[in-house]
């Protein structure tokens, strides 16, 4: 006889105990949810993604895992050349939704 899956490691105690206890049509309907809200979260719509002071965004691509975003940037001291517009970069970032605010993922430099 099969034994029932264990809760993942961390997931608070009243929805290892709660979930258990639901039957599947509404077992069905949570992993739709969870679904929807993984989805939600990671695909972040280009029209979403705005600069920042001193940023220049030069690629908004879709993706399943995040939202690949390539920008420029500045330093921020005084005497760099990207206070004249030479921005650093570019960087490439990975865009999730947190909450209601935006997690940007630095990924380092992008090399062609």
């Amino acid at each position: 006889m099969p034994t029932r899956p264990p809760a993942p490691e961390g997931l608070p105690q009243y929805l290892a105990e709660g979930v258990p206890k639901q039957d599947d049509t509404d077992l069905r309907a949570l992993q739709d949810w969870i679904d929807d809200l993984l989805e939600y979260r990671q695909d972040v719509a280009a029209e979403d993604i705005d600069a920042g002071e001193g940023e220049s965004i030069e690629a908004v691509e879709e993706s399943g895992g995040g939202t690949v975003v390539i920008k420029k940037v500045s330093c921020g001291k005084d005497n760099c050349k990207c206070q004249s517009g030479a921005l650093h970069g570019p960087y490439k970032y990975v865009v999730r939704r947190q909450g209601d605010s935006l997690d940007w993922e630095y990924k380092g430099p992008v090399t062609e």
